[in-house]
């Protein structure tokens, strides 16, 4: 259990403040006002403060809605679009704060070796990160402590830069620099000296009151180092021409009035960063492991009796030694900066679907415009391009490949998940303009609504109903209760949980599928009521499909729910399954076609969709009378054929001679497809069915549809 010990200014204030204040503001700002004068200078302050303020208040605002726990962003982001996005971040983000530390350590030996040149690179590096690793080991209190000594050898590093030389003789370059490079890639160098605010955010399990601590520590630090940057750039405006500064990065320690504090300073700054990951990565690591996201999240979910994440902090080290010893620091600098702003956009981005879905739990005690999320979350992207186009879209394909393998793992969880209210949210905007359009035959597809009265033999059927609207149909299935049985509860469960595994395959191949179960006396009245409601929903059916099933005395029922569904404008499909034969080898379909039919557009539009789904044959027939009506049926087929713009190979026959006796001549198919007139009823269909020996399938148009558009 996360030991509460930290407070706004140890916990928030000075990890993020140490974290800002880097080697940037040391070694480059003069480099970036040398370049784009005093002018350019205050503005890329200013922008990429804005980007970091906004985030900040993203921060603020999200953690005074949720109880964060530990993880900081992870927790977050977890917390409102789930644990595979939560951890698609989380992951890279802790990697790139593990690696970090190697980054920070890497700077602080090369101010070391400055100084002390007969010394090892690699041995410094080793030793300060032996070092850092036992003070990490031993305490996160301790670490903390030494960061006071940290920030104050950077406070007094600056008094000694103010103190310094005001004058080389050059007036002040306010509008021009140099111009060696041009304004926007100087800001992209100078922007991840301000994306260190996660520093205390990352504490949040140990934190007394994160909702308190991390807004006002991460906006305070936020607003400090900002005047901070802006002073000294104003100073390096008045001390040094823009050559010097463009030409000498390191001038800082020349004009400092003492020289050795603003070396200490530098690095002190790299040093505290390099603690501040070291404290703060472990804890992302341990949120990952509470939930299961990484592989061994048994061995890492641990803290000991001092509340230390004893093997979050040993895997930490491991790695940044790894990154010590393989020196290819300079190679993965840039896409670690842009794991740090996917998790800083993401951020901004999660407040802004909180606010725009008007869900009522996002209720912040601190609240911010929406569109100050906006900007933020459109900065950091801006930002991550604006670097390197390059890593930023190996940074961004690494996320969605993490993403994709923990939705795959299916992860459990009991955490809130807004991610059906984003979806939700769009689905009713795009309702309610989808019913503000007039309707035409032309976007027509296959949305089905299906009565069950018994799940017995309906597998097959499912399987057919699949081939009938994959891929972008719907279906919903429905069943009636007995609302006289003892234990309707009970029932409506069992009857549930029988349409969900008949419609299971349906769901594996990403259809859209809905159940649902209604009480009723009768099942026709029952089933009344439900196409009604649905046809009067935002995403209505089209099309209303019934199984035609061995007990006849159901008939009349069926005839009077196909009477009432054509009334409410419906299509309809009645089908009867073969018992032997089922569905054959779903190679061949029969169409049969009577000329000027009144159904004949959802005819061939359902022929189509078993053509393309099994991969199959079409098979246009038409009967005459006699054999001299032949020919010109020949011509209306071909004629046909070209119009609904049917593949060569569908094959046209005439056949002369009565409809009964004409079945029985007709080629061998897995299922016949038929229209309903007017005169045909229940009774001739299973008539017919009987005659062809294979399934068969009856429709009638709506009026909806058009094979021609």
């Amino acid at each position: 259990m996360e030991t509460k010990r930290f407070g706004t200014f140890e916990g928030v204030f000075t990890p993020t403040v140490l974290s800002i204040l880097g080697v940037v503001m040391y070694l480059r700002l003069g480099w970036v006002v040398g370049q784009v004068g005093l002018a350019g200078a205050l503005a890329i302050i200013v922008i990429s403060n804005l980007i970091t303020l906004c985030t900040g208040l993203s921060i603020a605002s999200i953690t005074t809605n949720i109880r964060i726990g530990a993880g900081g962003a992870y927790s977050i982001i977890s917390k409102s679009l789930g644990l595979e996005i939560g951890g698609a971040i989380g992951i890279p983000l802790y990697l790139s704060q593990a690696i970090s530390v190697a980054f920070y350590i890497a700077g602080f030996t090369e101010c070391w070796v400055l100084i002390f040149p007969q010394h090892s690179f690699i041995f410094v590096s080793i030793l300060t990160w032996f070092i850092l690793l036992v003070v990490s080991y031993l305490s996160a209190k301790l670490a903390f402590r030494l960061q006071y000594v940290i920030l104050g050898i950077i406070v007094f590093s600056l008094i000694s830069i103010f103190l310094g030389k005001t004058s080389l003789g050059q007036s002040v370059s306010i509008w021009h620099g140099v111009g060696q490079i041009n304004f926007w890639k100087v800001f992209a160098i100078f922007f991840p000296a301000v994306t260190g605010i996660l520093a205390g955010v990352s504490m949040s399990g140990e934190l007394k009151k994160p909702e308190r601590n991390i807004p006002i520590g991460t906006l305070l630090a936020i607003a400090v180092t900002f005047f901070i940057y802006v002073a000294v750039c104003f100073w390096f405006a008045f001390v040094a021409t823009p050559q010097d500064l463009a030409n000498n990065t390191s001038i800082i320690i020349d004009l400092a009035r003492w020289r050795i504090l603003v070396i200490a300073g530098i690095m002190g700054a790299t040093l505290s960063s390099a603690l501040s990951m070291f404290v703060a990565s472990p804890r992302t690591l341990l949120a990952l492991s509470k939930q299961r996201i990484i592989p061994f999240s048994s061995q890492f979910d641990y803290i000991n009796s001092k509340g230390e994440p004893t093997p979050a902090i040993l895997l930490t080290a491991l790695l940044a030694l790894l990154t010590i010893l393989a020196g290819t620091l300079n190679t993965i600098a840039g896409i670690l900066t842009m794991f740090f702003l996917i998790t800083y956009g993401t951020l901004n981005i999660t407040v802004f679907i909180e606010k725009i879905t008007g869900i009522i739990s996002f209720r912040p005690t601190f609240k911010i415009p929406i569109v100050i999320s906006l900007i933020g979350g459109i900065g950091c992207l801006y930002a991550m391009f604006l670097i390197n186009q390059l890593f930023s879209l190996v940074a961004i394909v690494v996320t969605i490949i993490i993403y994709v393998v923990l939705v795959r793992k299916n992860i459990r969880n009991n955490l809130p998940d807004i991610r059906k209210g984003i979806f939700i949210f769009i689905a009713e905007k795009a309702t309610k303009i989808a019913s503000q359009l007039p309707y035409h035959p032309k976007i027509w597809k296959p949305n089905l609504i299906i009565p069950v009265e018994e799940g017995r033999n309906w597998p097959g059927v499912a399987e057919f109903i699949k081939d009938i609207v994959y891929p972008n149909g719907r279906a919903v299935f429905f069943t009636i209760i007995d609302k006289n049985i003892s234990d309707k509860i009970a029932g409506k469960k069992k009857a549930l949980e029988a349409l969900a595994f008949m419609s299971a395959s349906l769901k594996e191949e990403g259809i859209f599928v809905s159940t649902l179960a209604v009480d009723s006396a009768e099942f026709l009245d029952g089933a009344i009521i439900v196409t009604q409601t649905l046809v009067g929903s935002g995403l209505p059916p089209n099309v209303l499909f019934i199984k035609l099933g061995l007990d006849q005395e159901k008939d009349h029922a069926i005839k009077d729910l196909i009477i009432k569904a054509q009334t409410m404008g419906l299509g309809i499909m009645v089908f009867r399954l073969h018992p032997k034969s089922v569905f054959g080898q779903k190679q061949a379909v029969n169409i049969w076609i009577r000329k000027m039919s009144p159904n004949i557009h959802l005819t061939i539009l359902i022929g189509l969709q078993l053509e393309k789904n099994w991969e199959g044959k079409l098979r246009l027939i038409q009967v005459v009378a006699d054999a001299n009506e032949q020919q010109e049926a020949q011509n209306y087929l071909y004629k046909l054929k070209k119009l609904m713009r049917f593949t060569r190979e569908t094959e046209i026959v005439v056949v002369a001679g009565s409809f009964e006796k004409a079945i029985l001549k007709a080629p061998l198919a897995d299922i016949n497809i038929f229209g309903i007139s007017k005169e045909h009823d229940i009774q001739w269909m299973r008539k017919i069915s009987d005659k062809v020996n294979t399934s068969a399938l009856f429709l009638k148009d709506s009026e909806q549809e058009n094979a021609v558009e």
